[in-house]
């Protein structure tokens, strides 16, 4: 009588300790080593410190759309490029419009498994930006902190760019995508442009 309790303790305790497993796998996060992705995104550009150079701290928006093409290198890291360009335009006093024409970026970043359906990553690089100013009446008093902007803005060739997101799986290897961070600072004439990006992202 004693060996088959203790049997079926130790079946039991067995049974126990595999569900326990099998639902520690099911939440663990999935790899995605070796998976590539492309994506499309949204995003609400604001641009910050407009003609701050002269004591004046403008600001306005505009919208763009890109693309994303990456790659998880490691379970860790991961790579991409996007490329977009500009939806709207942005008034951000009454005689500067800015516009963006298009813009590349290169970036290297790493992400964190929070869920089986969700990531959270961080990311730096590198972009370029083709964009124009319009400066309208650039000979009245009040247009003086605009100056130094150009007809080509930004000046800036090469601009350091980060982000931060999260993703959230609705489909199989489908998930919605949450950004925020800075898409170009130019040295030229202290301006910024931060990025706040929404979309899709397919792995494969």
């Amino acid at each position: 009588m004693m060996a088959r309790r203790l049997s079926f303790i130790a079946l039991c305790s067995a049974c126990l300790l595999n569900s326990s497993l099998s639902h520690a796998q099911k939440e663990a996060p999935q790899s995605r080593a070796g998976l590539d992705y492309i994506g499309v995104l949204g995003t609400a550009l604001e641009y910050r410190k407009v003609g701050e150079a002269t004591g004046d701290d403008g600001e306005g928006w505009l919208s763009t759309g890109s693309i994303v093409l990456g790659s998880h290198i490691s379970d860790l890291f991961h790579v991409e490029l996007r490329a977009g360009a500009g939806l709207t335009d942005s008034e951000v006093a009454d005689d500067l419009t800015l516009d963006i024409d298009w813009f590349a970026s290169w970036y290297m970043g790493v992400h964190y498994g929070l869920t089986d359906f969700s990531n959270v990553y961080a990311q730096v690089g590198f972009s370029h930006i083709q964009g124009s100013a319009d400066l309208k009446n650039r000979e009245a008093s009040e247009n003086n902190p605009y100056d130094d902007f150009d007809d080509d803005f930004p000046g800036s060739s090469f601009a350091f760019s980060w982000l931060a997101g999260i993703d959230l799986e609705v489909l199989d290897n489908t998930y919605v995508v949450l950004e925020g961070g800075r898409l170009f600072e130019d040295t030229d004439t202290s301006a910024s442009g931060y990025q706040f990006n929404g979309g899709l992202r397919y792995e494969f």
